[in-house]
């Protein structure tokens, strides 16, 4: 029988103010941890899992023909894509969109075997986008333990809105269609950048657990917090934003703290000490030497 993990222990320790001399942090790995292997693949995630993670991170995207495909950006980037033919896509070439494919065009892309000066460390092997439904199955199935899901739609604003991606509320219910049917319960956190994204998922599926994404250097959680007509669960910062007063602030409303993207030590142990419940990293390795 598989061990539920730490999700609802979490909430009750914040709503209880409980204190321990080691908190508990959940480690989370981002894109499976890009910095170690190819980002958004299967393989990531069967090595985080097999590093020991709490939390598998991941992006959707949906394709042209409305699957949805673990993928970071709306186009297939070149630090890591290589077409059909085998040819390298570059900077300056004209971006390629997944939302403009059918999946059996983005399966034919290896999004693996590139070197890439942003994670050298990374291991290399040949791996196609991996469809959601295939993606979790895989996660279900392999775990040792019940994992955790932190998912993240990216949808967003732009001119290319409803031509590059998907419209804001197409690319919300495609994707949360998917997360539902595989029925995760409270292991799933949904994320977004996105506000109009979190509101309507706010709105039209009240049982999901969101997490707010935000970028910059303000610490003002509490401007951040007036973009939205609720309070979510989390609050996902870029990690230079963390500081101990804006997490107590959190955890006097009952948010909690899950900054991005940390990969070095000495931040991971700032942020512990800052109070956060949960770290995002490229490096789960590194994080859990820190931690645990």
């Amino acid at each position: 029988m598989k061990k539920v993990l730490f999700g609802a222990m979490l909430l009750l320790a914040v709503s209880c103010g409980q204190e321990k001399e080691k908190p508990f942090i959940d480690v989370q790995a981002h894109r499976g941890g890009a910095g170690l292997m190819p980002e958004n693949t299967i393989p990531a995630m069967k090595h985080a899992i097999d590093l020991g993670v709490n939390t598998v991170e991941f992006d959707l995207q949906v394709t042209a023909d409305g699957q949805v495909v673990v993928n970071h950006d709306a186009y297939f980037h070149p630090r890591y894509a290589t077409r059909p033919d085998g040819s390298l896509i570059r900077e300056e070439d004209p971006k390629e969109y997944i939302y403009m494919m059918p999946y059996d065009s983005v399966m034919k892309y290896d999004v693996g075997l590139r070197e890439n000066d942003r994670w050298p460390t990374q291991q290399h092997c040949a791996v196609h986008r991996p469809l959601l439904s295939d993606l979790v199955d895989f996660v279900e199935d392999y775990g040792k333990q019940a994992l955790n899901y932190n998912v993240e739609i990216k949808s967003m604003e732009g001119e290319l809105e409803g031509t590059a991606w998907p419209e804001y509320h197409e690319f919300v219910d495609a994707c949360v269609q998917i997360l539902l049917e595989k029925k995760l319960g409270d292991r799933l956190i949904v994320q977004s950048f996105d506000t109009r994204a979190l509101e309507y998922l706010h709105e039209r599926y009240p049982q999901l657990t969101l997490s707010y994404l935000t970028e910059g250097e303000s610490t003002d959680v509490e401007a951040w917090m007036s973009k939205l007509s609720f309070k979510p669960v989390w609050w996902s910062p870029e990690s230079i934003e963390v500081t101990p007063e804006n997490v107590k602030w959190c955890h006097e409303n009952g948010i909690m703290v899950v900054p991005w993207t940390v990969d070095e030590p000495e931040e991971m142990r700032r942020l512990v000490k800052c109070g956060v419940e949960a770290i995002i990293s490229n490096y789960p390795d590194r994080l859990i030497e820190v931690v645990r």
